[in-house]
């Protein structure tokens, strides 16, 4: 290696050992670039997604080169941008892993869903299709989602049937639910995609514990009227996938806002955003508007106020069907439900958990509370409890 000479790491990487890594190599006199990549196969062949950071003018030299080899979203841009200092390209792959984590679990459980109804594996798939024909889910983790749904080995039984229902993982997931914990961003279904994912690698202890409790009832028998596309049910569960799969999107995107603020990254939410919009697992319909709300409005408080027409005419059938599922069957919904409860939450502009854990935490810890009407924190003269 010679003084000058750039380094470009595009491995999946947590952004902090970039930002170190940016520091130590550029002390001894090289350069350095942090930049993600995702597209797997496809990408590599038909160009990726990039997610560079680091030293502007670094960038600025190799700039036409990685813009020449990225995938071109439908408008002709390239899904390449630089999202600023330091380790801010790993931080966005990190993100963006994260999101997909959380959707593609978020598939899984419409899989185990509609399978706990009755439905066979090309009826999944059928659903989907449908979905997809409709427009506003249509994605590449659909795509694939429809493709595992239909896959069997020959003329024989479904693939899934086969497959051990152990799911791997990078790091990227964890490195994104710790940083989210970290900097105080409630991601709920960011972190229960990891969890689910832990969850599958107990195989043993499932097995064991479902045979302990096999005289436990699954759930109660629930007559479905049809396995077609029109079910009643398959509406609600396909609201219930919108809204699930938007509050997932907001999360990221307000994880990406707060570690913008504590890292000084320089970020630009809606360029980032367009990124995605091709060569990447991420790919889908739901990009654009999402990257025209941020355009029109950079300052808005979250993604979930961009879509208050999906959200308000599908929250009822999500909630119908949560509870439907719950009851009837034994089905594990943990990403469905955990976004449930983030947009329960955030559209709550009173928590009565968070008023009486305050007053929790005074009785045993003098921790103090706040109130509605007075400034400053004060403590109840508290009984002396047995």
């Amino acid at each position: 290696m010679e003084k000058d000479d750039i380094i470009i790491d595009t491995g999946n990487a947590n952004f902090k050992d970039q930002d170190k890594r940016a520091k130590e190599l550029e002390g001894a006199g090289l350069r350095f670039l942090g930049m993600g990549i995702s597209g797997g196969e496809e990408g590599a062949r038909k160009g990726p997604a990039f997610f560079p950071g680091g030293t502007p003018s670094v960038w600025e030299e190799v700039r036409p080169i990685v813009e020449a080899a990225a995938a071109k979203a439908d408008d002709g841009r390239p899904c390449v941008t630089f999202n600023g200092s330091g380790g801010a390209g790993s931080c966005v792959k990190m993100y963006h892993n994260a999101g997909e984590y959380a959707i593609l679990q978020i598939w899984g459980e419409v899989f185990n869903a509609l399978t706990a109804l009755g439905f066979s594996n090309d009826e999944v798939a059928d659903v989907l299709q449908s979905w997809k024909e409709e427009g506003f889910l249509k994605s590449y983790m659909l795509d694939i989602s429809i493709a595992a749904c239909r896959a069997k080995e020959g003329a024989g039984n479904y693939l899934s049937e086969k497959v051990k229902d152990r799911i791997g993982s990078k790091g990227t997931g964890l490195w994104s639910a710790q940083e989210a914990l970290e900097v105080g961003v409630p991601a709920p279904s960011l972190n229960m995609a990891v969890i689910s994912r832990q969850m599958t690698m107990y195989k043993e202890e499932r097995a064991a514990n479902e045979k302990a409790f096999a005289h436990f009832p699954a759930g109660k028998p629930y007559p479905l009227a049809s396995r077609g596309v029109d079910a009643p049910e398959v509406r609600q569960l396909y609201n219930a996938t919108c809204i699930a799969i938007i509050a997932s999107y907001a999360q990221m995107f307000q994880c990406l806002r707060e570690l913008d603020k504590v890292y000084h990254f320089g970020l630009n939410l809606p360029a980032t955003i367009a990124t995605f919009r091709a060569g990447c697992i991420l790919q889908g319909h739901l990009l654009k508007p999402m990257t025209e709300a941020f355009e029109k409005n950079p300052n808005m408080s979250n993604l979930l106020c961009a879509f208050e027409k999906e959200i308000t005419e599908g929250l009822d059938d999500y909630r119908q069907i949560i509870a439907t599922l719950t009851v009837h069957t034994k089905v594990s919904l943990p990403v469905l439900l955990a976004s449930l409860t983030y947009v329960n939450g955030m559209f709550s502009s009173v928590l009565p958990y968070g008023q009486l854990v305050s007053l929790q935490r005074d009785v045993f810890g003098r921790h103090g509370y706040e109130r509605i009407d007075k400034e400053g924190r004060e403590s109840f003269n508290w009984p002396e409890m047995q």
